[in-house]
């Protein structure tokens, strides 16, 4: 039998991190007052009845804070110990551990957030007495705690030990949800509404599954995000509130005309029927699975009401009905009503050494989208982009990912520049069902899957396509030009350990040394590195005769100034990443030869690209199309032109719905581009693998081989 846990004998602890010292990080109000309603519910006699000494609140604490208060309750409470969090959460890179934030937290060093192994190795110690155990995480990615790559070795979370309840905003692929203008967030939001008016047709008691099975239905119903969870043994049992709903008790005889009255007889609990959604976890043991009440002669009332319900809905809705044809019937009115605004995303960096092939991206994605308007490209619908910075970094490009999903008026994503990025945002996308298309990503991975070197290629994701050739094409052709073009024999080869810089050395290795060259000395070096002596010195002892770096280009062009005053007659080399004017600017007059490969060619050598052009300098944007404009311009009509395809009814609002169908249209896209034939193989790889080798000449970027 149910039973309310002992509030005498049991603890809680609110956690929650609402303002942030890192201006990346968005302050969290409402998670403030999260904490405060909490409080007051969980110690309101109808509802828990802590007491205050039992029940703790960390508003803004540090890590040491946090896990010492979770210890000292750890080590009172003897029955039911609860642990809840909301603020931002993060994913480790590395182990895909779950972090959360804490005022101070940077977010990449993710040392400065609270581990949430932490908190679970804490709960599980041998000096805790409480015989069960209830986290509660709201964030981003909590998910985790449940589903995390850990979880296999038994780290994901706390369901595989008997008597734990773990209930959490979101899966591991998305983002949590404050809606702006809500005194709550989104989950807490639902769980504090079920604790403060309770919740219809449960039994008196509250039990973790019935909190949850009533918190995903209303969550799915608002189209937020959807909670999970996961106990062990008879966890879902567990019972932290007393049900506050009681139904009205109208008097006996004749009430208000149309109005239905009986007299209510005592509840009578039967076995519910109810079938366990998806979401419930398969070790919850039957017993747990709740109870429904059920009244004598309810039965009958409920159809009445029912019927009561759908009258008055239908008189809800039908002001709205007449409003599709507008307010007087005119045309013009129901033109206004027709207009359908879709948003098309764009990740990119907009800040940091990479903005001038960011902004290009974005001003030659936003060009797309006004010449689509302008010639009114899908009647009834106006595109617009929106365009978010991801600074070329990891966690920055994963937030971004997360915050597009969750717009519903977004039904694709240009983006983004780097192939590291785009690693960790295909799964969030994917998820969501939601189409990106890269002008600029060329790892092979992305399309080909971890085995590609071995010749096995398995398509990760179905909703990743780029309009760029990828690096299967472009390292090859850079080696087989230094080799039979530029007489090279003994190459250096350098990474930046990004997923980028590190599958085009892996392909310039192969073909190099296929063609008959030889690999001199490699080296690996962190992103960031501008200081190259140690490198120059290896690739000059070494009688390397060029360099090939896999990288970007504000690390690219350091290195070519270092080596060319150590050894004048070297070359350097690279991908697409390093043909920027930046390039030129910072390697100086010493770079003349350098070599570098791109996708395709630059708009400038291309007839089909005049008209985007001369378009873009008309426009008049404080930025130059570089390398990618005219790639991100043709991903953005495959875009609309998919959606195009979709027939969609202008007096639809809900864009998101319409996702998976253009992921389907923009497989099957064909058109001739800015860059020559758009369209995607059965890997969502570009149809055209055409690479060009340009050189370096008077501080210019040359076409010297397509």
């Amino acid at each position: 039998m149910t039973e309310l846990s002992n509030p005498a004998r049991s603890r809680a602890l609110l956690i929650g991190a609402h303002s942030f010292t890192d201006p990346d990080l968005e302050p969290l109000p409402a998670v403030a007052r999260n904490l405060d309603r909490l409080a007051e519910l969980l110690r309101d006699p109808s509802v828990w009845g802590l007491d205050a000494g039992h029940l703790s609140v960390l508003a803004e604490p540090d890590r040491d804070q946090a896990l010492d208060e979770a210890g000292r309750l750890a080590d009172e409470a003897e029955d039911t110990l609860l642990v809840y969090y909301a603020g931002h959460g993060f994913v480790h890179d590395l182990s895909n551990e779950l972090y959360l934030a804490l005022p101070r937290t940077d977010p990449r060093r993710l040392y400065t957030a609270l581990r949430y192994q932490d908190i679970r190795e804490l709960l599980l110690g041998p000096q805790v007495r409480a015989r069960r155990k209830v986290v509660i995480l709201d964030c981003c990615w909590s998910g985790l705690a449940l589903h995390g790559a850990m979880s296999a070795t038994g780290l994901g979370g706390l369901s595989d030990i008997g008597g734990t309840f773990v209930l959490t905003a979101t899966s591991e692929t998305r983002t949590a949800l404050a809606p702006p203008g809500e005194t709550y967030t989104a989950f807490t939001g639902e769980l504090i509404g079920a604790l403060e008016r309770g919740v219809p047709e449960a039994p008196p008691l509250l039990t973790m599954t019935t909190l949850y099975r009533h918190l995903y239905d209303a969550l799915v119903a608002k189209g937020r995000p959807t909670p999970q969870q996961r106990n062990g043994n008879t966890a879902g049992a567990i019972a932290v509130a007393r049900n506050r709903h009681r139904p009205p008790v109208p008097g006996p005889g004749p009430g208000p005309e149309g109005a239905v009255t009986s007299v209510e007889e005592p509840p009578v609990e039967e076995p519910s029927d109810e079938k366990p959604s998806d979401e419930d976890s398969s070790d919850e043991d039957s017993s747990a699975r709740g109870t429904r009440v059920r009244l004598p002669g309810r039965r009958r009332r409920r159809t009445v009401v029912m019927a009561s319900a759908l009258v008055v809905a239908a008189l809800g809705s039908l002001p709205v009905a007449l409003n599709l044809i507008g307010g007087d019937g005119s045309d013009a009115d129901a033109k206004a009503k027709s207009n359908l605004t879709v948003t098309i995303g764009v990740s990119a960096p907009l800040s940091g050494d990479l903005v001038s092939l960011g902004r290009g991206i974005r001003d030659s994605a936003d060009l797309a989208v006004k010449k689509a308007n302008a010639d009114n490209a899908v009647p009834g619908v106006t595109f617009k982009i929106r365009a978010l910075d991801d600074k070329g970094d990891v966690a920055s490009g994963r937030r971004n990912a997360t915050e597009l999903v969750a717009d519903r008026s977004v039904v694709g994503v240009v983006g983004p520049l780097n192939s590291a990025v785009a690693q960790v945002m295909q799964k969030v996308f994917y998820d969501a069902h939601l189409t990106q298309i890269s002008p600029s990503n060329t790892a092979p991975a992305l399309t080909l899957g971890d085995g590609w070197q071995q010749g096995t290629f398995a398509r990760p994701y179905n909703t990743y396509f780029r309009t760029v050739a990828n690096d299967t094409a472009q390292a090859p052709a850079a080696a087989r030009y230094l080799y039979v073009k530029s007489k090279r024999r003994k190459a250096f080869v350098i990474d930046d350990k990004q997923t980028y810089g590190a599958s085009l050395a892996q392909s310039f290795k192969k073909t190099f040394g296929e063609e008959g060259g030889t690999i001199v000395g490699e080296s690996h070096v962190d992103a960031g590195r501008r200081d190259f002596s140690t490198q120059v010195s290896q690739a000059v002892n070494a009688g390397a005769d060029v360099v090939y770096y896999g990288g970007e280009y504000d690390a690219a062009g350091p290195l070519s100034k270092q080596l060319h005053a150590a050894s004048p007659g070297v070359l350097v080399a690279g991908g697409d990443g390093i043909c920027s004017d930046t390039y030129a600017t910072v390697a100086g007059d010493g770079a003349d030869g350098d070599i570098c490969t791109m996708g395709g060619a630059v708009p400038g050598s291309l007839p089909s690209a005049e008209t985007f052009i001369k378009d873009y300098k008309a426009a008049g944007y404080n930025s130059s199309y570089s390398s990618y404009g005219g790639y991100a311009y043709d991903a953005t009509s495959a875009l609309i032109q998919a959606f195009k395809s979709l027939h969609v009814d202008p007096s639809d609002t809900v864009l998101s719905a319409k996702r998976e169908s253009l992921r389907a249209a923009v497989q099957n896209v064909a058109f001739d581009g800015v860059m020559g034939k758009v369209g995607f193989d059965a890997n969502g790889d570009a149809v055209s693998q055409a690479v060009t080798v340009y050189r370096l000449s008077g501080g210019a970027w040359k076409a010297v081989q397509a």
